[in-house]
Parts: structure tokens; sequence; C-alpha cells
């Protein structure tokens, strides 16, 4: 999940890459509820048809449920969430979307954004819980940039565990495991 424009979809398929890699397109699922953007559970279907994978849409929570459950025997299910500006009222709307049992939310995190932005970012997306709420934090953009300080205190401020690092458009080169 996270803001506009951070490269949600895009990381969705390299990870589904990656995935499908590792252990077989029988094995990963992958759900939409971005039903907002022109195209985009198109984009997500297309790198699905590509891998052999599976796409459901879920625009509620009760279909959210349903596409977990029918994907319950998948070793990895990824969740593509419209993406929002931080300060948008529906943010608490995808909360609670993503309050389904299992389901465990990475943040986003573009590193062109300003410390004070990121900050934003973080706290708004974590809820009323905090950080905490968050399983962790993907950087984005990385090679965007011309130095990655700003985005590493967000996350190490906010104690967030740091997951993966995308650095560029290829699927599925160009996401690293943090180190």
């Amino acid at each position: 999940m996270g803001p506009t424009g951070v490269g949600k979809t895009t990381t969705a398929a390299k990870l589904a890459a990656r995935c499908v890699m590792r252990h077989g397109a029988r094995n990963l699922g992958l759900i939409t509820t971005d039903n907002y953007r022109i195209g985009a559970q198109d984009q997500l279907r297309i790198y699905g048809k590509i891998l052999g994978v599976p796409v459901c849409v879920a625009q509620d929570n009760a279909e959210l449920e349903h596409a977990i459950a029918a994907y319950r025997d998948k070793h990895l299910v990824l969740i593509d969430t419209v993406g929002m500006g931080q300060r948008d009222t529906r943010v608490a709307q995808q909360h609670a979307l993503l309050s389904a049992p299992g389901v465990r939310r990475l943040l986003l995190l573009n590193a062109t954004s300003q410390t004070s932005t990121l900050d934003d970012v973080i706290r708004s997306y974590a809820g009323p819980e905090g950080a905490r709420n968050l399983e962790g934090a993907i950087l984005t953009k990385t090679d965007e940039t011309l130095k990655l300080g700003g985005v590493l205190d967000a996350v190490i401020r906010h104690h967030l565990k740091l997951h993966y690092v995308c650095n560029g458009q290829r699927v599925p080169e160009d996401v690293h495991c943090a180190n």
C-alpha cells in the first residue's frame, strides 16, 4: 500500500515474478482492490497472464475475504491497492479493507520524497495504532534519487522493518531483498 505513483503495481509484479520463479505459478494469487484508476486492474491482469497466475478483484471487505479464502492454499497472495495521497479521507477506508485476518501491510515509500512528506505518509498509512500496524516498508525509486538519507531516516525513526528495495522498472530484476 502507499500513495499514488509510488510503484505499487510494478512492485507487486516484481514480487509476483520472484515468487513464481521460486515456488511456481500455482503457489501465488494476486488480488487488486484498485477499481479507481483506469486500466489498473488490466495492468495486474496482464502481469498475471504472463506469469500464469490468477487475479481476483476485490472492491469491499466481503470480496476481499472471499478472494483470500479462495487462495488459502497459496504460498503467497499479493494485494495491489489503490493509490491515494496520505491526506485522502479514503485512507481510513483502506485500513478497514486491509484489516482482514492474515493480511500483512507493507508500505511503499518513494525514495525521492522529502523527509517531512515521508513522515506524513507513514503516519497516515500506519493509522491510529502507529507504525506497529505495518509489517514494514519497501523503498521504491532508489534509482531516481541522489541521496537515500531521508528515506532511511524515516524508516529508522518510525521503526519500520525494511523488506525490499526497488531500483528500476524491470520486472523482476529491479527488486532486491534489503540487507
